[in-house]
C-alpha cells in the first residue's frame, strides 16, 4: 500500500508538471522573454572582450569578468536554451541566436561612458539590475517548479554581479569627480540602452525561425515591452530605485529623465533586493 501511494503521487506530481509546461508552453509573453534572455546570456563575451579593456588598469576586473561573469552567464545561457529548446521544439533556437548575434556584435555596446571607469561601472550596475529584477519577477510569476528554480537562481547571480560592480563603481570614483548630471545622463543611457538596443536586437529574430507553424501568438516590440513592463510590476516587489531605473521602459525621455535624477545615482546606487518567489 505505502507502495503504491508513493507511485500515485510521483505520477500526479508528474502530471501537475506537465500542466504547468503546457501552460508555459502557449504563453506568448513566456516565450519571447525566455528566449530574449536566452541570446543576451549567451552573448555575454560580447562585453568580456569590451569591459575587459576599458578596465585595462584594473586586472583583477578582467581576472573576474573572464573567470566569474562571464562563466555564470554562460551557464545561465545554456540552462535557457535548454528550456526553451524543450519548451518549444518547434523553435530554431540556433538560427535565430545566429541572427541575432550576426547584429548585435556590431553594436552590443561598444560606446562607452564617456572614457569614465566609474561611469562604465554605473551602467554595469544598472544592466544588472534590471535583469536581476526580471528574474525576480519571474520568479515569482512562473508555476512551474523548474522554471521558478532556473529564474531564481539566475536572479540570485545578476545581484550578486550587481554587487561587485558597485564595489568597482565605489573603488573608481574615489580617483574621479564624478557629477550629479554626468552620472543622471549615464543611468538614464544604459536603461534605455536596454530597452532599444539590447533587449530589442534579441527580440527582433523570434518571429522568424519556426519550423512550421508558430505555436504562441506573435508580439509587437511595443505590446512585449508594455505587457513585461506589466509582470514586473506586479510580481517584482520593486524597491524605489529599481522602480526609477524601470521608467524609461514605460515612459517618454522626459519623464525618464526626471525619474532617473529623482536619486542621486552618485550617492545611492541602490542595493537590489535578492530574488524572492514562491518556495
Amino acid at each position: 500500500m505505502q507502495q503504491a501511494a508513493v507511485i500515485m503521487t510521483a505520477q500526479r506530481e508528474r502530471g501537475e508538471q506537465a500542466r504547468a509546461r503546457a501552460l508555459v508552453r502557449f504563453n506568448g509573453l513566456m516565450f519571447h522573454g525566455l528566449a530574449a534572455a536566452s541570446f543576451l546570456e549567451t552573448a555575454a563575451p560580447l562585453h568580456v572582450g569590451r569591459l575587459g579593456r576599458v578596465f585595462a588598469d584594473h586586472p583583477d576586473v578582467g581576472l573576474w569578468l573572464e573567470q566569474v561573469w562571464w562563466p555564470q552567464r554562460a551557464g545561465h545561457g545554456r540552462l535557457l536554451r535548454s528550456y526553451v529548446e524543450a519548451t518549444w521544439p518547434e523553435f530554431d533556437w540556433s538560427a535565430a541566436y545566429d541572427e541575432f548575434h550576426e547584429a548585435y556584435r556590431t553594436r552590443y555596446g561598444t560606446a562607452s561612458a564617456g572614457g569614465s571607469l566609474a561611469l562604465e561601472a554605473l551602467a554595469r550596475c544598472v544592466a544588472e539590475t534590471q535583469a536581476a529584477v526580471f528574474y525576480r519577477a519571474l520568479a515569482s510569476y512562473a508555476d512551474e517548479p523548474a522554471l521558478r528554480g532556473l529564474a531564481r537562481e539566475a536572479g540570485r547571480d545578476h545581484a550578486f554581479f550587481f554587487d561587485h560592480f558597485r564595489s568597482v563603481f565605489e573603488r573608481c570614483k574615489r580617483h574621479e569627480s564624478v557629477g550629479f548630471a554626468a552620472a543622471c545622463r549615464t543611468v538614464l543611457g544604459a536603461s534605455r540602452a536596454a530597452r532599444d538596443l539590447d533587449v530589442a536586437a534579441a527580440f527582433q529574430p523570434l518571429a522568424r525561425h519556426w519550423n512550421g507553424n508558430r505555436l504562441v501568438p506573435e508580439l509587437g516590440y511595443g505590446e512585449f515591452l508594455e505587457r513585461m513592463g506589466q509582470l514586473v510590476e506586479r510580481h517584482a516587489a520593486l524597491g524605489r530605485v529599481e522602480r526609477l531605473l524601470f521608467r524609461p521602459w514605460a515612459r517618454g525621455a522626459a519623464h525618464a529623465t526626471v525619474a532617473a535624477c529623482a536619486v542621486n545615482p552618485v550617492h545611492s546606487a541602490g542595493r537590489i533586493q535578492q530574488p524572492v518567489g514562491p518556495g
